[in-house]
């Protein structure tokens, strides 16, 4: 239980500390044409750069609470965390130099993330009760619709609103970890999760 605290309280924080980073940015940088790492590789060891590596331990700190819901998920969950904490370690190249190895290896540790999440919240959603299940089969598809436009953007549309469509997927996919951290405490200590967490 001690560890579903500090999971929660992480993770809200870490939305937090990533509204209190872009607020505290430059004016070059917005969040509708730039990405979330994009903020953490301007600012190295800021707020937003620091929130990555707080949301990645939290949901670590997930782990043997999940264990009920299978391997399966806790694999999931474990990769979610895992390769965040990679994306946080090794930073995008900044904002308009070419991605190098260090930005490729940011780039798909960052997808492999939030597809893992996106997997893993929707494989516990179907032990949750029907209420909460839908909420977070609701998010999942708000993510997955706000990813493959993200994808979209970042493909064929030359970056169009990238900042956007990431930000709207990361909030969804926040607020599905705050749900899975919330599962079993008492009523007084639940939070909401909503989109504007992060």
């Amino acid at each position: 239980m001690i560890l579903k605290h500090f999971a929660l309280f992480g993770l809200v924080l870490s939305g937090v500390m990533t509204i209190a980073g872009h607020a505290s940015s430059v004016p070059e940088l917005s969040p509708w044409h730039h990405t979330i790492s994009d903020f953490a590789a301007y600012d190295r060891g800021g707020l937003v750069e620091f929130a990555m590596g707080l949301a990645a331990m939290s949901s670590l700190a997930l782990l043997p609470s999940i264990k009920k819901f299978g391997r399966a998920a806790v694999a999931l969950m474990g990769t979610w965390s895992g390769s965040l904490m990679v994306a946080t370690i090794i930073p995008t190249d900044p904002v308009g130099e070419a991605l190098g190895t260090a930005g490729y290896v940011h780039r798909y540790a960052s997808a492999l993330a939030f597809l893992a999440l996106l997997a893993g919240g929707l494989l516990i959603a179907q032990r949750m009760p029907s209420t909460t299940k839908r909420n977070m089969r609701w998010l999942s598809a708000v993510g997955i619709v706000s990813g493959a436009a993200m994808m979209a953007s970042t493909y064929v549309f030359d970056r169009i609103a990238i900042g956007a469509t990431e930000r709207v997927m990361a909030a969804a996919e926040l607020a599905v970890i705050v749900i899975v951290a919330m599962e079993g405490l008492p009523r007084e200590l639940r939070l909401a999760p909503t989109p504007e967490m992060i």
